[in-house]
This record gives structure tokens, C-alpha cells and sequence, in this order.
């Protein structure tokens, strides 16, 4: 198959490693300094640190680390096996270090990879001068442009207008329709649009504007809006449905996952104004509530509790929710202050541990205690899980009956004993096909705790105690301590200040970086003191001012984006403006971007007629046959063994805040299009939609259009022919399927633009 071969080639020619980190990015950073640097702090430099030098070795700086020992170096960068050190950690030979006990496997997981990818230690940056804060560009309010109607999309091309003429450069023209409907298309629904669909909008005669306007308007009222929307979001929240490694014999699924997935998807459709959609996550169960109002905000709590377990270590899971509340809405690595005051931003160790109090006063409740999300259940199906439930409800009470003497005698006996039977009741409320959905919530502690700092993130090493509080630096006055239960509310609140110069500003920059392929910020989950202005402060000012004035409305914010010059320029621009901005800063035409595995995978299902319209429910097995047909993102996601192909196509980690998809080209993802059993399957359902006649022509034309959305172009038309009868007679099903396939892997299929 001479096409196929040819992509296989292209491919392999441009291959890149997908899981390198550069030593200076913010993500190698962000690596050492959580995963890396506290474990050394903890457990190496009690012997191998500033006032001792056990072996003449020394791990606080990236000096020692390359000196070694006297036995010679300690770390082959790229070569974790040879490396003495992880040897050590692993307790291999005669060194075994640390000397207490050897590390919890993730734990020489992360040196493995930090040593694989040649053990970088970040550079050290001169520490800010101490009140270089106060004058950091994104801590200031954002500053309304005069003349300029931040709700108006003709406003931002001004601003763009204005710093492309200062710069001297032109901006490229508008994209054709056909080009700007799928675009459109895949950026609000991640699907491509059908031939129909771009022939209607090809033949509209109103003007551009006003057809692209309806256009808009109409795939933002869409429900796959949500759907495409509601994955970005999911990226940040670390969602998965299991919770990672937390021990043997122990179910790793959570049950009710899904149900959080769901209402992120539900609140991106009904477009809730984005504070009370951070308030909902942070504190649906303090908000004020009506009997009778709908359950359903109420697994809006999963963003908090659909994270890793880090083996039931309490500390990590609380350190993993602080960060993912702080770097997804603020935009701020305030986890970095666990061990030590932050090196670059105003946050202290004390901040931290007062942030840890909050949701420390919280506690999760047991899957009977989790708030049922429908009112009033009914059906067979829920009457058989009632059935069921009441059984394994009888054979506990019976159990207990039956050893009452032993529960009063040996408590602890009988607990353990009473286990299995516990485990049966969950796994009914877990499994059965009739239980009614419930939201993964947090509850209050009956006393709040009053936190205390860990001193060099220590918990056995307690210090002052701290208020449970705001980041003091974000306050226009002296913080009051939270009252209010835990804070959480309070938190969400303080977090939703219309006044906070943060959270529409890192919000908007997210929103602009899904419809540009480029963030107006790079660092889209720091905003801190190591963050670069961007070149377009006056755009992400106006989009930020927007936004609240609006209501903190996303579909109007999106609309506004769309509906501007800078989105519908053509990603070709004028060869001299590319030459000078290769980046692309100063937005004189669009960016040219690859579809993720999501869009891939629904395109390719879509345009093969099969693709599942479901929408919701508890999540399915995508990858094992016979294979789901339903939208990618309501795939089960395996935390701990994340399936290989998602790996190869990018897919966000779900151990962790994924702020942006990478993009690599590897080998696998062309492997993936021509052996994979669930694309050749679509492929052979794509050829049965063809119409059964003998004109190969009329088949080749109805193939270019169902894929690519428009007829061949003559060579395309003859180079297909050409590959049908290049066999003994007439062209058979597999060479169809053989054709369809390449045609997924055509670029036009695999890039927006």
C-alpha cells in the first residue's frame, strides 16, 4: 500500500521523544521541586547536605550531585539502571539508602524518570528583590483600555490592529468558508462538519459576517459544546476513574466519577457564569440550598476528590488538592511553599499550611453517606438493586447476631472479620446497574482544624500554629481568618472576587489557547513572578474585563474570540510577517493545529456513521473489543494503567493538574491508524456507507466527501484510482478499506487548518 507506506515514513522521519523535558521548563521545574527535592530534603540530606558529607557525597546542589561520591559519580544522566543512586534507593547491593526503610515504589518512579531524562537540576535563579511583587504585571487589577468595549469582539482586533502596525508587519486575510467551518466546527464540538453542512455554508449569500455568526451560534448551542469544552476542564482537574495505586486487594474504581465528568459537561452547556461554576466545585454542599433544589451541583465536589490516593497518605492527597485548586484558578504553584517559603512568589510555608487547614476539615464520606444525585429512583432496575442491597444487608446483621460475644470481647477481631460483608454492601452501591447515582462529596469535621506548619514539610516536625486563610498578597487589606466550618466557602469566594487580578485573566488565557493552538501567557498555570508579560497585555486585559462584565459568561467569551478578525485569518500569512514573528506574538494570522486523540478518534467514528450520541452515565472500556462507539470523553480512565495509545497520542496524565497537551510525532501514531482492530473496523463501516454501485468515481467522491467534507481534486482522484486497480481486477472491500484508511491519515483529517 504505497500511500500508507509513504505516511508511515513521513512519520518516522519527524519522530520525537514524547516524554523529554526540557531542563528550564516550567513543567521539568515543577517536577523536581514536587516529586524530587522534598524527598531529598526528607530522607538524604540529614548526611548529604550542607553541614554533613557522609562519603563525601552532597545532594542539596547540582554541584554535589555531579561530583559523586568517593566511590566515584552516582547518577549516569539518561541511564537510571547504572546509576548508582537509584540503585541505592532501590536497595540493590551493599548500599541501601535510605537506611530506614526503602521508598514507596511511585516514589522511585519519579527518580527512574528524572534520571532517565538526565537528572536536571533547575537552574538557580536570583532571588526577587522582596517586594518585586507588588510591581509583577498579572498581581495588578487589569487595566480597561479607553475607547474600548471590552464586550466587543470588533475591540480586540483594534488592540491586535494597533500592535501589528507598531511592529510593521501585515495581517493575513481571511480564511475561506471552508476553512473557517472546520475550524469552527472542530474547536467547539472536536468533530469535523459533513459535506452537507459545509455545502450549506458555502451557499449561503448573506454576508461573511453575519453567516459566521450564525454558524457560531449555532454549534455553541449544541450539547457537544460541553462535551468537547468540558474535556479541557477535565485536563485540569486531573480526572480519572480510579484512584491510582493505593495497596493490594483494594477496588481502585471510584463508582461515581463519572457523575463529576457529567456535571462539568452539564455546566459547560448550560454556560453557569464561571464563579459560581468555581464555587459549585469548591463548595456546592455550603452554598445556600432550597429542599427542593436539584441535587446534581453537588457532584461538582469531584474536582477535589477525583484525585490520585498517593497510598492513602492524607498529606499528599491534601498537598494534590491544594494544587489543583490554586494553579487551575489562580494560576499560582502554591505547593511549592510545603517545605519552604516560595522561592519567586509572595506565599509563605505558613500560607500553605493554612490552605492545607481548610481541607483538612474535611473528610469524605462513606459510599452510603454519598448524596444521592436523582430525586425519588424508581424502575426494575433500581428495584433489584433494593432487593440486592437488603440481602447483603441481612447477611451483615446476621453476621454480627451471630458473633455478638466476639464484637463485645475482641472489637478489633471482629471489625476485621466484618470487613468482606462491609465490602459486599459497597460493592452493590459501586456496581449494580440499578444503584442511583451520587456525588463524591466532601463533608464537614465537626471542628475545624486548627493548622500548624510542618517544618521542612515534615508532619512529625510541628511548628507555629497559622490561621486558616487567603493568600495575603491577593487581599486589599489584612486577611481575616476563615469562620465559616473549614473556609471553603470563604476560599471559593475570595478565589471569585470579581477584583481578584487572577482568576479571569488565567481563565480567558486558557479560553484563548484552545482557540489559537497558542496561550496569550505560555506558562498557562503560572502567573507568578517566573512568568513572562505577554506580548498582547492589552488584549488579555480586555478579555479579562469582558469576561466579568459579562457575567463571567464562557459561551459569550468564546463567541467574542470567534467572532474577531485575528480567529478567521488564514493560518498562511505574508511570508515577510512570518519571517519576522515566526511565533506568531503579535497574532497576524492563526495557528496551524493538530486534532488531539479525542477528535481523532470521534472523527474518524463520526464520519463512519458510528458514533454513539449517548450522552452520560457511568463511564466504558474504549479500547477492548467488541469496541464502544461512544464519544471519547466518556471513556474509563485508568489512572494507574493509563492504556499505551493514549500515551502515544498526548493524552493529558491524569496524576496531576495538566494545564496543556503536548504534541509529539511518533511512529506509533501512524501504527495506531493502520493496525488498529477499531479503525479498521470503522473504516470497513465507512465503505459500507458508500453507495453500492459500479462507478468506482461516484464510490471515491462520496469517500472524499464523507471523510474530508469536499469532492477530490483531479490528481487526488487519479492518484485513488491509480491505487484501486493496481491489483489483478476489479478493486475489492479490503482495497476500499485500505483507501478509507489512508484518508484518515491524511493531514486534512488529522489538522484543524
Amino acid at each position: 500500500m504505497p500511500l500508507l507506506r509513504t505516511c508511515l515514513l513521513l512519520l518516522v522521519a519527524t519522530a520525537a521523544h514524547p516524554g523529554s523535558l526540557r531542563a528550564d521548563s516550567p513543567e521539568a521545574v515543577e517536577f523536581f521541586e514536587k516529586r524530587i527535592r522534598p524527598v531529598l530534603v526528607e530522607h538524604c540530606l540529614k548526611c548529604h547536605g550542607e553541614r554533613k558529607q557522609q562519603a563525601s557525597l552532597r545532594l542539596d546542589t547540582a554541584a554535589g550531585l555531579a561530583k559523586g561520591s568517593d566511590a566515584g559519580p552516582v547518577i549516569v544522566p539518561g541511564q537510571a539502571e547504572a546509576s548508582r543512586l537509584y540503585q541505592a534507593l532501590r536497595h540493590e547491593g551493599d548500599v541501601q539508602m535510605p537506611p530506614e526503610g526503602k521508598l514507596p515504589d511511585e516514589v522511585l518512579a519519579d527518580f527512574r524518570r528524572w534520571i532517565d531524562q538526565g537528572a536536571k537540576w533547575p537552574a538557580a535563579a536570583a532571588a526577587p528583590a522582596p517586594e518585586a511583587w507588588r510591581q509583577h504585571w498579572s498581581f495588578q487589577p487589569p487595566r480597561p483600555t479607553p475607547g474600548l468595549d471590552a464586550t466587543a469582539s470588533s475591540s480586540l482586533e483594534a488592540l491586535i490592529a494597533r500592535r501589528l502596525q507598531a511592529q510593521g508587519l501585515k495581517a493575513a486575510p481571511t480564511a475561506d468558508r471552508r476553512t473557517l467551518i472546520r475550524r469552527a466546527t472542530f474547536d467547539l464540538h472536536g468533530l469535523p462538519p459533513t459535506w452537507e453542512e459545509v455545502e450549506a455554508f458555502l451557499g449561503d449569500r448573506r454576508p461573511d459576517a453575519e453567516a459566521f455568526t450564525d454558524l457560531v451560534d449555532r454549534l455553541l448551542a449544541s450539547p457537544r459544546f460541553g462535551e468537547r469544552w468540558g474535556r479541557h476542564w477535565l485536563d485540569l482537574a486531573r480526572y480519572a476513574d480510579e484512584r491510582g495505586y493505593i495497596g493490594v486487594g483494594v477496588d481502585r474504581v471510584y463508582p461515581f466519577a463519572w457523575t463529576y465528568r457529567d456535571y462539568v459537561i452539564r455546566a459547560f452547556n448550560d454556560d453557569l457564569p464561571y464563579d459560581r461554576f468555581i464555587q459549585e466545585q469548591l463548595a456546592a454542599d455550603l452554598l445556600p440550598r432550597e429542599p427542593d433544589d436539584d441535587p446534581g451541583p453537588l457532584a461538582a465536589l469531584g474536582f477535589l476528590t477525583v484525585g490520585r490516593r498517593f497510598i492513602n497518605n492524607i498529606h499528599d492527597i491534601i498537598d494534590d488538592r491544594i494544587d489543583v485548586v490554586t494553579r487551575t484558578t489562580l494560576g499560582l504553584t502554591v505547593t511549592c511553599a510545603r517545605c519552604h517559603d516560595h522561592k519567586y512568589d509572595p506565599i509563605s510555608i505558613g500560607e500553605y499550611y493554612g490552605l492545607y487547614g481548610v481541607f483538612a476539615s474535611t473528610r469524605e464520606p462513606d459510599i452510603e453517606q454519598m448524596p444521592l444525585l436523582v430525586r425519588n429512583p424508581s424502575g426494575p432496575e433500581y428495584e433489584a438493586f433494593v432487593q440486592e442491597l437488603e440481602q447483603r444487608k441481612a447477611e451483615r446483621a446476621k453476621f454480627e447476631a451471630d458473633h455478638a460475644e466476639m464484637k463485645e470481647k475482641e472489637p478489633r477481631k471482629f471489625s476485621e472479620q466484618v470487613k468482606p460483608f462491609d465490602n459486599r454492601i459497597r460493592q452493590v452501591h459501586a456496581r449494580h446497574p440499578g444503584a442511583p447515582p451520587r456525588g463524591m462529596v466532601l463533608n464537614e469535621r465537626e471542628k475545624p482544624v486548627e493548622p500548624v506548619v510542618f517544618l521542612r514539610g515534615n508532619p512529625h516536625q510541628r511548628g507555629p500554629r497559622v490561621p486558616r486563610q487567603f493568600l495575603a498578597f491577593l487581599e486589599k487589606e489584612t486577611p481575616t481568618p476563615f469562620a465559616q466550618g473549614s473556609g471553603r466557602l470563604e476560599l471559593a469566594q475570595a478565589i471569585t472576587r470579581p477584583e481578584n487580578p487572577l482568576t479571569a485573566r488565567v481563565f480567558v488565557n486558557r479560553a484563548w489557547g484552545h482557540l489559537f493552538g497558542q496561550p496569550l501567557v505560555a506558562t498557562l498555570s503560572d502567573f507568578g513572578l517566573r512568568s513572562e508579560p505577554p506580548a498582547q497585555d492589552e488584549l488579555l486585559d480586555l478579555l479579562a474585563i469582558g469576561f466579568v462584565q459579562d457575567g463571567w459568561s464562557t459561551k459569550r467569551l468564546v463567541r467574542r474570540i470567534m467572532l474577531s478578525a485575528a480567529y478567521q485569518r488564514t493560518s498562511d500569512g505574508d511570508p515577510a510577517a512570518m519571517a519576522a514573528d515566526p511565533d506568531n506574538r503579535w497574532l497576524g494570522r492563526q495557528n496551524r493545529r493538530r486534532v488531539d486523540f479525542e477528535a481523532l478518534r470521534d472523527g474518524i467514528l463520526f464520519v463512519a456513521g458510528s458514533m454513539d450520541d449517548k450522552r452520560g452515565g457511568p463511564s466504558v472500556d474504549l479500547f477492548r473489543p467488541p469496541f464502544s462507539t461512544r464519544r471519547t470523553v466518556y471513556g474509563f480512565i485508568d489512572r494507574q494503567n493509563l492504556p499505551g495509545v493514549l500515551r502515544t497520542f498526548d493524552f493529558a496524565s491524569p496524576d496531576t493538574h495538566a494545564p496543556r497537551r503536548f504534541s509529539t510525532t511518533v511512529p506509533q501514531q501512524a501504527l495506531f491508524l493502520m493496525n488498529s482492530p477499531l479503525v479498521l473496523e470503522q473504516a470497513e463501516k465507512l465503505v459500507q456507507r458508500l453507495d453500492d454501485q459500479s462507478d468506482p468515481t461516484r464510490r471515491i467522491e462520496q469517500l472524499y466527501r464523507l471523510v474530508l467534507g469536499r469532492d477530490p481534486r483531479p490528481g487526488e482522484l487519479l492518484l485513488a484510482q491509480g491505487f484501486l486497480t493496481a491489483g489483478a481486477g476489479p478493486p475489492d472491500a479490503a482495497a476500499w478499506t485500505h483507501l478509507a484508511q489512508t484518508l484518515f491519515m491524511a493531514n486534512e483529517f488529522l489538522y484543524v487548518d
